[in-house]
């Protein structure tokens, strides 16, 4: 799902958020075939602290909205601390706004500030366990009141900041990213990683008391049976209607390596195009459609737009080498088609070289180019990687992933349990 602007919750649609919420609450209703994990007793309130909330929406805010409908439907209480100006409810849930500063070229990333009225909110709610999303700012707060409280703490590792830093040109405060990170997640009870990729990187940086909980995907709304005409032709915006559609979906920021799609942007017979906005856009607007190079931004998508978008797709291609898991490959797999992305990062534990899509080498336009040239030329492999990407996709429901959710749940309680025993 792509990020969405602050601007159009404020703009003329009102219904917008709501509709949202609708349908990424609809993801839980497919369940899976393997008998429901029980749900923890102990654990009957949670307190969410997520980094980033509505009205953005990113692979963040996404996954604390279906953790918040699980709750919802297992007769859970639930209390949300997210960065103004996130809604005062979700769905009947209390959303507490922390007061936030906006960044200056990302208006709609917000970060908290610190608010002392958290601790008398949180005091009264008396969870039985916190989870944090992608915590930094809010995220410490939450991880200190867990202490004081007594309740474990579940931390979601879902941004790779340290490395965002390298891309921006803050190499230097790398390190202290990195120690910082490594304090908050370690006052944590348990840190969920969602890719063994990711596990094993902030492993080698000292985090301590590490799980993996993946992330899952609506194979009944991303679908290859979603392709039609008309978005084929949406897609190729004019270009050679026999060609080959290379799509990538996500945002337009420097730390996405969109660049690295600029050999793909010059294949004859290949209609790059790309769904997603951002700071960087116009960039690489000019960037790959110079020099013999061609390429169509739609910018943003949502909801059924965006699903129709991947069906009338014939490959995804996801440069991003800074990714932790790569939620928008999931949905690519999904709707049946074949993935190529980068040997860095989480989205490369998505794929199966040859299999499920093709793994390439950060940095080299040329490889991305010779994976989709090699699709393009055999219509036969493309179908064959298309329908085992939609096979791999289809056994990660999100009912599934919120089973492993609940494991965790009990995991940490058990292990909180113990720590207070040897105290």
């Amino acid at each position: 799902m792509m990020r969405e602007n602050s601007t159009r919750a404020a703009g003329g649609d009102p219904g917008w958020l709501q509709r949202l919420i609708e349908i990424e609450a609809r993801a839980l209703d497919h369940p899976t075939a393997a008998p429901a994990v029980d749900s923890a007793p102990a654990i009957q309130r949670v307190a969410i602290f997520s980094e980033a909330f509505l009205p953005k929406v990113d692979g963040v805010t996404r996954t604390a909205l279906l953790t918040l409908e699980h709750l919802r439907r297992t007769g859970r209480e639930v209390l949300i601390f997210a960065p103004a100006p996130a809604p005062s409810q979700v769905d009947g849930i209390p959303v507490i706004q922390v007061p936030s500063l906006w960044l200056p070229d990302y208006p709609d990333t917000r970060v908290p500030l610190l608010w002392p009225r958290i601790w008398g909110v949180l005091s009264r709610f008396r969870p039985d366990l916190i989870h944090l999303f992608s915590p930094l700012c809010l995220g410490a707060t939450g991880m200190i009141a867990g202490g004081a409280l007594g309740v474990p703490v579940i931390a979601n590792y879902m941004t790779d900041l340290p490395a965002y830093a390298e891309r921006y040109g803050f190499g230097g405060v790398q390190r202290a990213f990195i120690g910082a990170l490594r304090w908050l997640h370690n006052g944590c009870t348990l840190t969920l990683a969602p890719t063994r990729w990711t596990q094993t990187e902030i492993a080698g940086w000292g985090f301590r008391r590490l799980r993996v909980w993946g992330r899952g995907v609506d194979s009944t709304r991303f679908n290859p049976l979603r392709r039609s005409p008309e978005w084929r032709q949406r897609l190729l915006a004019g270009r050679d209607p026999q060609s080959l559609i290379a799509l990538y979906v996500g945002r337009m920021a420097k730390e996405k390596d969109i660049q690295d799609l600029e050999r793909i942007a010059r294949l004859p017979g290949v209609a790059l195009t790309l769904v997603g906005d951002g700071s960087h856009r116009r960039q690489m607007e000019s960037f790959l459609n110079r020099d013999g190079r061609s390429a169509c931004f739609l910018g943003e998508m949502l909801g059924d737009d965006l699903v129709q978008a991947y069906a009338a797709a014939d490959v995804f291609v996801f440069p991003g080498a800074r990714e932790t898991f790569g939620q928008v490959v999931l949905e690519a797999m999904a709707s049946g088609l074949p993935v190529i992305v980068a040997n860095r990062g989480g989205p490369a534990a998505l794929v199966v070289e040859g299999e499920t899509g093709f793994i390439c080498t950060v940095g080299d336009p040329q490889s991305y180019a010779a994976r989709v040239q090699r699709l393009q030329d055999d219509p036969t492999l493309r179908t064959r990687i298309g329908q085992n990407a939609r096979q791999f996709a289809l056994v990660r429901p999100w009912s599934a992933v919120m089973q492993e959710l609940e494991q965790h749940y009990q995991a940490a309680a058990r292990l909180y349990g113990r720590f207070k025993r040897q105290q």
